[in-house]
């Protein structure tokens, strides 16, 4: 029978759009429709990788594991392990598991012992011996593929004596020759290709060849490796003119030296990207390429990293419509792929042992933990990870959220079951992937390593009242989840939260979309991250409306494991009331009451009273919504300034909630000022005090004056700041900086709305002996008067940074031939003015206009700008007030002069 199906694959496919070809930078179907490829790389099945195993430090090479295993069970049941491994690992169940996601193809990892025999051990030297068992899996494959309208790219991962020194990925084995190393195993090679192309020339469901995964080799400028690929291709072609062949560069794919321009037609170039910046500069190297050759590319590998990063890697890839196959389906006890196979109970006792960490398990135990291992690898019985694929397929051209589980109040809400959606839709964290090829630096996105592959930190719990066995940790500053809710019973709740934290003075608050459901939710220090308390917060009222909420952290760190809503009454039981207020952005305020609000317009101004400073403040409107009914919205033309107090009163009877009661009059509540700070130079900048960061996090410092101090910094974070300078000239920057071990390293710069950058400085800090041994670091930087925004980017870590003072060393000597010629006219103006740069044309770089807060309103860099000598600069869309023109030019100097709009 498996002969008969196999015939019929061979030589009658079922229906396709035919043979798939390359027509310049795209690839097309038989009917010229361009097809782009969304596929899975079938690693870990033919070829085994030490890591998919959790064998790191144990075995990485497949011999290496096979030799483990064998050193436990023997030989012959190690022959029963692999042929049960072949036979489960990959299934028609995992094909239409793929399809169902969304993949439209699959990349087959080929091992050519599977096809035929290694050199050593051919019978007659220089002949090969045909094996059916790796032919015979892949005609299973195309046959399950082709029943779902998927494509197969046939790749050879594993190559005679192995392509590279990285022993995992080609099963190298150093003791023999590799594949550089021996003209047999290049014969060989070219003669596998040449058979696997008369076995498949007719089948229109294989995609492509790729002839050879990831080399990593010394090949000066890659001649041997175009050398091998020309004859595999000419042996291809002599019997099959029908399919594609994708060639990859040395070192990973990534090194096309010697391989451009294309010699034979149907060609694609095939990169790999793993753990770079997923932006067109990371690929514009092979962009380059590909237009100027006008031919394909296809990412055949690419993933090990979040979901964030997936998205975010499909996204530019279809942008360019460039094929891809992420990397791979399934491993041990994994969260960054589809599916994931549940560790077998002991199997640390084998790595254990392997190790040399442990005693050696008898033959019988080891058999019982690999036969389960053989199970755990079923489609069936592997953990199915539905927020990777939506990370692959929906989230592509969906911003928004969906419930990862089904939630209902009353009820228990296990907090890492967080909804579904990218990074500041689903969820907000400080890490959210590893970029360490682009930084240098690796970034642990999910410092818990469980349950969920986004950068919230999902850990194992050890929480008794948590049966789902996994908590948020980690959760620090800024941070929340969102949780879409099926249904709501409206009424009044007793809210039990259970946290774990060996840190004090934290809190964090729960609230929907718009409105906070709870005051600070204040967190106790439980004297360790796993010793769990349960903090009750009473009589919080939800209403049926309320299908969203969110738990965010306001201040500290804590591990988060639940959230119990008990309803205890109904909304009516209790009164009305304030429950916070905050500014929204610069004549804004927001107030939240405890329940919803009866849509009452207009409310009367004169029953609230806003105070700044202890003085109050005129209202100039006042507004309720149906969508956000628990918010009431504060306009003034007054604006609102950093560091500010303001509060809220309230006298008035005539806003009601929607069960009736009245809302309570109130006196003086804050009203929580989110207006960023700007900094007046000379003077001291509180580290923490940015008003924008990525990637930081802040402690308790021990260092004079107490406070937060900013640590937890990798390459490429950084801290921004509005800063006014009083008076320009030189000055020099003291930095507080505390490292254990290391020597440390940022860069001081301006930076633009544009991302231009004008670099200040360069400091670098020594190690002080410890995270909290304090020391000044200094350095000198020239500033022109003005309103700028700061940047601090790390370039080094790992230190730790309290604060920095500009202290001024002297005054600026001021060319007034440059300033007489920088003029503006007229100034003031209410439409457009006139700007004459004279002898600066020629050295400016850029220019910009700020407000009062360093915010940039408008850029110009120097090729945007037709004549700098004399340039109308249209204000009209700007509100009245007061300006700054800055003239950045090529020797590093900032000119900055007022403008007055009217």
């Amino acid at each position: 029978l498996l002969l008969v199906v196999c015939t019929c694959i061979q030589h009658t496919p079922l229906y396709s759009q035919g043979f798939l070809r390359t027509q310049g930078k795209c690839i097309v179907n038989e009917a010229g429709d361009t097809v782009l490829l969304r596929g899975m790389g079938l690693g870990g099945w033919m070829l085994q990788e030490g890591y998919m195993l959790k064998l790191g430090g144990v075995a990485d090479a497949q011999h290496e594991i096979m030799e483990k295993i064998e050193s436990v069970i023997g030989a012959e049941a190690t022959d029963q392990f692999y042929e049960d491994w072949l036979a489960h690992h990959t299934t028609k169940a995992d094909i239409d598991s793929l399809k169902s996601w969304g993949f439209n193809s699959v990349r087959l990892a080929m091992h050519y012992n599977l096809y035929t025999l290694p050199i050593e051990e051919e019978p007659v030297e220089g002949k090969n011996t045909w094996l059916e068992k790796g032919f015979e899996m892949t005609d299973s494959l195309i046959a399950w593929c082709a029943r779902n309208e998927m494509y197969v790219i046939l790749d050879l991962h594993a190559a005679p004596g192995g392509q590279g020194m990285d022993q995992g990925i080609s099963d190298y084995d150093p003791t023999k020759p590799s594949l550089w190393e021996s003209k047999e195993n290049c014969d060989k090679t070219i003669s596998l290709w040449k058979r696997l192309a008369e076995r498949y020339k007719d089948n229109s469901w294989v995609a492509a060849y790729d002839l050879l995964n990831e080399p990593n080799w010394p090949l000066t400028n890659n001649a041997l490796l175009r050398f091998l690929y020309q004859q595999v291709i000419d042996s291809i072609r002599f019997v099959d003119n029908n399919h594609i062949i994708i060639i990859e560069g040395n070192w990973f794919a990534n090194d096309f030296t010697g391989l451009t321009p294309p010699w034979t037609d149907n060609l694609i170039y095939g990169p790999h990207k793993y753990w770079s910046f997923n932006d067109q500069a990371s690929i514009q190297w092979v962009l380059d390429i590909r237009n100027a050759f006008d031919v394909p590319l296809y990412f055949g590998e690419w993933g090990e990293n979040s979901n964030t990063w997936f998205r975010d890697a499909i996204q530019l890839f279809e942008n360019y419509k460039i094929g891809w196959a992420v990397w791979p389906m399934k491993k041990i006890d994994d969260i960054a792929g589809p599916m994931s196979i549940d560790r077998p109970e002991n199997y640390q006792d084998l790595l254990d042992y392997w190790e040399g960490n442990g005693p050696k398990p008898t033959e019988e135990e080891a058999q019982i933990i690999l036969d389960e291992l053989i199970e755990n690898i079923k489609d069936e019985h592997c953990k199915y990870q539905k927020d990777v694929v939506d990370a692959m397929f929906r989230q592509i051209h969906d911003n928004g959220s969906l419930p990862f589980r089904k939630h209902h109040l009353p009820g228990k809400i296990y907090v890492a079951d967080f909804d579904l959606g990218k990074h500041n839709s689903a969820y907000y964290d400080v890490d959210i992937a590893n970029y360490h090829v682009s930084t240098g630096n690796f970034t642990a996105w999910n410092q818990g390593w469980g349950y969920r592959n986004d950068g919230v930190d999902v850990q194992l719990t050890e929480d008794a009242e948590n049966s789902l066995g996994f908590h948020v940790g980690w959760f620090t500053t800024n941070e929340w989840m969102k949780y879409s809710l099926q249904s709501v019973e409206s009424g009044l709740y007793d809210i039990h939260f259970r946290f774990a934290t060996a840190e004090s003075a934290g809190n964090c608050r729960l609230r929907t979309k718009s409105a906070d459901l709870t005051e600070s939710i204040g967190i106790p220090n439980t004297a360790g991250w796993q010793n769990w308390r349960t903090v009750t917060v009473e009589n919080v009222v939800l209403d049926a409306s309320d299908l969203a909420l969110f738990i965010e952290m306001n201040q500290g760190t804590s591990n988060l494991s639940s959230m119990a809503f008990v309803r205890v009454g109904d909304p009516a039981d209790i009164d009305t009331r304030f429950v916070s207020a905050y500014t929204k952005g610069k004549h804004q305020i927001r107030m939240s009451v405890n329940k919803p609000l009866e849509v009452l317009e207009p409310i009367a101004l004169a029953d609230f009273d806003i105070q700044v400073n202890g003085e109050s403040i005129a209202i100039e409107n006042i507004e309720t919504s149906a969508l956000e009914s628990r918010e009431l919205k504060f306009s003034f033309s007054r604006e609102f300034f950093a560091g500010e107090s303001i509060k809220i009163s309230y006298d008035g009877t005539d806003i009601t909630a929607v069960d009736g009661t009245t809302l309570l009059a109130f006196a003086l509540e804050d009203v929580v000022n989110t207006r960023p700070m700007l900094h007046e130079l000379p003077g001291v900048v509180q580290a923490e005090d940015y008003f924008f960061q990525q990637g930081i996090q802040t402690e308790n410092t021990t260092d004079q004056g107490g406070g937060l101090n900013v640590g937890w910094l990798d390459v490429n974070d950084f801290m921004d700041y509005n800063i006014q300078v009083i008076e320009g000239g030189q000055f020099r920057v003291d930095y507080r900086i505390a490292a254990e071990s290391q020597t440390g390293q940022v860069k001081l710069q301006l930076i633009d709305s544009l991302g231009q950058v004008t670099e200040l400085h360069t400091a670098d800090f020594p190690s002080t002996g410890g995270w909290q041994n304090w020391q000044t670091s200094s350095e000198e930087v020239w500033l022109n008067k003005g309103v700028y925004v700061l940047r601090v980017l790390i370039t080094e870590p790992l230190f730790n940074i309290n604060w920095f003072e500009f202290v001024q060393l002297t005054t600026p000597v001021v060319d007034h031939d440059y300033n007489d010629k920088i003029q503006l006219f007229p100034n003031p103006s209410s439409g457009t003015f006139t700007m004459d740069l004279g002898d600066l044309s020629t050295m400016t770089e850029s220019m910009s206009i700020s407000d009062q807060e360093g915010k940039i309103i408008r850029s110009w860099k120097a090729t945007e700008l037709r004549s700098i000598s004399e340039e109308k600069i249209k204000v009209m869309a700007l509100i009245p007030g007061l300006y700054y023109l800055q003239v950045h030019t090529y020797d590093g100097n900032l000119y900055s002069r007022k403008v007055i709009v009217q």
